[in-house]
């Protein structure tokens, strides 16, 4: 499976911003060690994190402690409404362009702090997902396992929080990702449209189970589905896309497969 990586270089003042909003962000005042720092940043950990963190303890907005030779940071209060500036100025979650993409070119892409979060334990960054500008923005962070790249899982940000959606492997034959990649090639043979297609509401409704109490698993298995060429975008149904088989699939058999042989 190619990887679609971005190579981000993320400026000081996001760091800041970062630190500050794990400190104080959710209106509780948190104390961060060094190492959960580095275990939270994950795969976007650079030097221009060490870069913001001694910056926002020499002005004083954040206080170092050592316990048990460990290194602690906490917001000082006596500076929290300088803190807090910092932070306020993150809460317009514009797109903005950054450089640091592998082959030199500039991309657009959303500044939100929570972007920079580490991936789930035993999984390796595939590709981000973007809602368009009209909608209240989320990313939908991409995942497959390390021993597994057909096992997937997807990070869901937004301003207020980030949460994990695992999926399964499509090589497990009862996992949500099997269940909906199933519901897709039959509504590819009830041919429900005239041209074979389907949209996400049909597979909402082909397999309720699966996709949960709303629509965020059938969406991210479609765009895996997509991103693997599984299926293709075949017009629009007012401001839903059709999707329609292409006739590749997972490159194995299934238990399913061997018995009806």
């Amino acid at each position: 499976m190619g990887k679609d990586k971005e190579y981000r270089v993320v400026s000081i003042s996001d760091w800041k911003k970062w630190i500050i909003y794990n400190l104080i962000g959710e209106g509780v005042h948190n104390v961060l060690f060094e190492d959960q720092i580095r275990k939270l940043s994950g795969r976007h950990f650079d030097e221009n994190l060490i870069f913001a963190l001694n910056s926002l303890v020499d002005s004083g907005l954040l206080l170092k402690l050592e316990t048990n030779r460990k290194r602690k940071f906490i917001v000082n209060y006596e500076k929290l409404i300088d803190a807090q500036k910092i932070l306020n100025d993150n809460r317009n979650w514009r797109l903005g362009k950054i450089s640091g993409i592998e082959d030199g070119e500039g991309k657009y892409v959303s500044n939100n702090i929570n972007q920079f979060y580490a991936e789930p334990e035993g999984y390796s960054f595939w590709f981000n997902l973007e809602e368009s500008p009209q909608k209240k923005r989320s990313v939908y962070n991409i995942y497959h396992r390390k021993t597994d790249d057909l096992e997937f899982a997807a990070q869901i940000i937004t301003q207020k929080y980030s949460k994990i959606l695992y999926l399964g492997s499509l090589r497990q034959n009862r996992s949500i990702i099997s269940r909906l990649w199933k519901a897709c090639l039959d509504l590819s043979d009830e041919k429900i449209r005239s041209d074979g297609g389907f949209i996400l509401q049909d597979l909402q409704d082909k397999e309720r189970k699966a996709c949960g109490n709303n629509r965020q698993r059938g969406k991210i298995a479609l765009v895996i589905f997509r991103k693997l060429e599984y299926v293709e975008e075949h017009g629009k149904k007012g401001n839903s896309i059709i999707f329609r088989i292409t006739g590749r699939h997972p490159p194995f058999s299934t238990l399913d497969d061997i018995i009806s042989a």
